[in-house]
């Protein structure tokens, strides 16, 4: 044995040949369209050569695309852009390691972690005391402002896009304000609790909660200030995206009783409702069984739509180690489904269960009970991230409950001095934990500075994390 392998030494030293660095360019994009994103950041480690060959602008040009899919950003015209930033961007998003951590003390307390919102750089909140209104804070120019809804009484819940603010009372009327010229778009009045608001261009689908009762879904034409409803739908509706380009909304009705399960797919009219088309067919589970159980979801976990794709999580109610990701993609008219194995169960009816995914891929969620942090998921990957929760020396809130964690006490509704536990929220450039005390902020996103004159830099709590 050991007079071969002295024979074979030398054949081995003549082995160590860069195969990569004599190739095209050309076929090195091939290969790279078969790595993982962290993998091409690992090999620009490993010499000079394939520094230079992993960082070229012919390999950051090809991995644009996959780059701004990964991130929720497809279709978006990017000008000059380095593609290395944006998979740097994406590796800290699916690690939860962002560039840099900030603390902002609330100026004024919000009335409920549920109201606590974050999209396109700005954050909204209904304020502590004065149910009647919401303050928001933009993140781009540090400006504060207060939106009034005394018109309509006391706020229930808010919904916040890109350009429109929707405030929602208990008395079930929906106002929709313009956040680009703060004009007041219209009001409508519902006959059900309107739960989720989608909005595609200036179109706003919405879906009532209704328990176990037929229900049609609402189109709001946000320019004409004019309502249309559609379709009767039950408790099997899991599942909808709208194009405003086409004019044509899609929704999904599942049947879980059978094995696999059945869809049933519909295509209708975004603007007057009319049935376009409809078709069944089977989910396919990936070997995997579902039948005559309970799927669920959470009541705040609805549908996420990023460009042409919308996802959905679900659970099952008697195994909550999992979670079924499903993804449907408009372009190629395409329902795929990926199966997440969860660390801690889910399916804990509070705020500590609810989960949020800041890219059509990654999920971040709560695992207070094991793990004292939170879980990051990626659905593309099937990769499963801990991350314990790092608090700052001002979140007291936060030392105590999870404190309460560790002599395992039952602490996950809000207490009755109207405090909450920790909430997470927010998107691909911005993510927030929210205490009683303030916004722990995450920036993901390299090129993108907030202006925030009120935040202080991050003190980390020892015993936490």
């Amino acid at each position: 044995m050991e007079e071969n392998c002295e024979k074979s030494s030398p054949a081995i030293g003549r082995v160590r040949h860069d195969i990569i660095g004599s190739l095209p360019l050309e076929l090195v994009v091939l290969v790279v369209e078969y790595l993982d994103l962290a993998d091409i950041v690992r090999f620009q480690r490993v010499s000079k050569r394939w520094r230079s060959i992993f960082s070229s602008n012919t390999i950051a040009k090809s991995l644009l695309p996959r780059m701004l899919a990964a991130l929720g950003m497809e279709g978006r015209r990017i000008i000059n852009a380095n593609a290395m930033t944006y998979i740097r961007w994406f590796l800290r998003l699916e690690s939860a390691r962002p560039v840099e951590k900030v603390f902002l003390p609330w100026s004024e307390s919000p009335a409920r972690a549920q109201e606590i919102l974050y999209h396109s750089r700005r954050l909204c909140y209904v304020m502590r005391g004065r149910d009647q209104e919401v303050a928001m804070l933009d993140f781009e120019t540090g400006k504060r402002s207060i939106w009034s809804n005394r018109r309509n009484g006391d706020i229930r819940t808010i919904k916040l896009f890109d350009r429109y603010l929707f405030v929602i009372s208990w008395n079930l009327t929906i106002t929709a304000w313009d956040l680009h010229t703060s004009e007041k778009l219209g009001e409508q009045e519902f006959p059900w609790i309107p739960i989720h608001i989608t909005v595609a261009n200036d179109k706003a689908v919405i879906v009532p909660w209704v328990v176990r009762r037929s229900h049609p879904i609402y189109v709001w034409d946000l320019t004409l200030d004019q309502v249309h409803e559609f379709g009767l739908f039950a408790d099997d509706l899991w599942m909808w995206h709208a194009d405003a380009d086409d004019n044509v909304l899609v929704t999904f009705e599942f049947n879980f009783n059978v094995h696999p399960p059945a869809v049933r797919e519909t295509k209708w009219v975004l603007t007057g409702g009319e049935l376009l088309d409809s078709e069944r067919f089977p989910l396919t589970l990936g070997g995997r069984r579902v039948e005559k159980t309970i799927i669920c979801r959470q009541i705040d976990q609805w549908c996420h739509t990023y460009g042409d794709k919308t996802t959905t999580q679900l659970y099952n109610i008697e195994d909550k180690n999992f979670l079924m990701h499903l993804t449907f993609d408009y372009a190629t008219d395409r329902l795929s489904v990926r199966w997440i194995d969860c660390v801690e169960p889910i399916g804990v009816v509070s705020i500590w269960g609810r989960y949020s995914s800041p890219a059509p891929h990654i999920i971040y969620r709560w695992a207070p009970q094991q793990l004292r942090g939170f879980m990051v998921y990626n659905a593309a990957t099937g990769i499963t991230t801990v991350r314990p929760y790092q608090a700052d020396v001002r979140e007291l809130s936060a030392h105590k409950l999870f404190g309460a964690v560790s002599r395992h006490a039952r602490f996950m509704q809000p207490d009755p001095q109207n405090t909450f536990p920790l909430k997470c929220c927010g998107d691909r450039e911005v993510y927030f934990v929210a205490s009683d005390e303030g916004l722990q902020l995450w920036f993901f996103n390299p090129d993108f500075v907030p202006n925030l004159p009120d935040a202080e830099p991050f003190l980390a709590m020892e015993e936490s994390g």
